[in-house]
């Protein structure tokens, strides 16, 4: 929009294109254990989404500490590796510990899926260096408000594995198709990658980086290329389980 090229301007910023990022798919005799280790070999054949720019402190600059997003995909799974490489890693902070806890204080990487690319709406997911997860649905303000919104409400089944190591620390996450609504037929998928480094309160950004755009501004995210014959299923999991009862009668034996 013109408001944002003159904010563009004015901060001495380039434009930036909406980045893309192709997505692998696995071969039938690749296996992924979700373990937070990246140590699969396929990981490396991924093209990663890198050169994260800062939204805080220093608006427009590089990352202080490099980030790599790796994505790959088969039949019933999206599956992200995530490494945050920190020259500091003693000095990583991570106190929550919950499900759908507050992560603000924490050093964190969000993400959003535009399943539909739409720029209206999305799924939103996190996660610290403790493997603490949270979820929730990207949608419009309500009452007429500019912008977008979480409802935390939703809660998606996925799964998050972390390692903290000597270089910074990684994540490893499955995703099942069958936990998101998606065309079929679509050609891209709207996202974006969002890191904290908390100690230094920096903000980075692998699309949006603008002080008016950020993780929750679908119209600057970049997209995911690739996705296709991919079975979303019937979004139903089921658990067998027993039920069982005891009852003790005094003199009954």
């Amino acid at each position: 929009s013109f408001g944002l090229a003159a904010l563009i301007l004015a901060q001495g910023l380039t434009p930036q294109e909406r980045p893309t990022l192709p997505v692998l798919r696995l071969n039938p005799e690749d296996r992924i254990t979700v373990d937070g280790k990246l140590d699969e070999a396929i990981w490396q054949r991924a093209q990663p989404a890198g050169n994260f720019v800062q939204q805080d402190p220093d608006n427009g600059k590089a990352s202080t500490e490099r980030t790599e997003v790796r994505i790959l995909f088969d039949r019933d799974y999206l599956y992200i590796g995530v490494e945050c490489f920190d020259s500091d890693p003693d000095g990583l902070l991570f106190n929550q510990m919950l499900r759908d806890g507050s992560l603000d204080g924490d050093d964190r990487f969000m993400w959003v899926l535009d399943s539909y690319n739409t720029q209206q709406s999305a799924y939103y997911f996190e996660v610290n260096p403790a493997g603490a997860m949270g979820d929730a649905l990207v949608v419009p303000s309500q009452g007429g408000n500019f912008g977008s919104t979480l409802n935390r409400a939703w809660d998606g089944i996925w799964l998050a594995r972390v390692q903290r190591h000597r270089e910074g620390w990684t994540a490893e996450i499955q995703i099942p198709f069958k936990t998101l609504n998606f065309d079929p037929g679509a050609t891209s998928w709207g996202a974006n990658f969002q890191r904290t480094i908390r100690r230094k309160n920096e903000d980075v950004f692998w699309s949006g980086y603008a002080r008016n755009q950020g993780l929750l501004g679908l119209t600057s995210s970049g997209r995911l290329t690739g996705i296709e014959g991919v079975s979303q299923g019937v979004g139903l999991d089921v658990k067998p389980y027993a039920v069982g009862s005891f009852r003790q009668v005094p003199g009954a034996g």
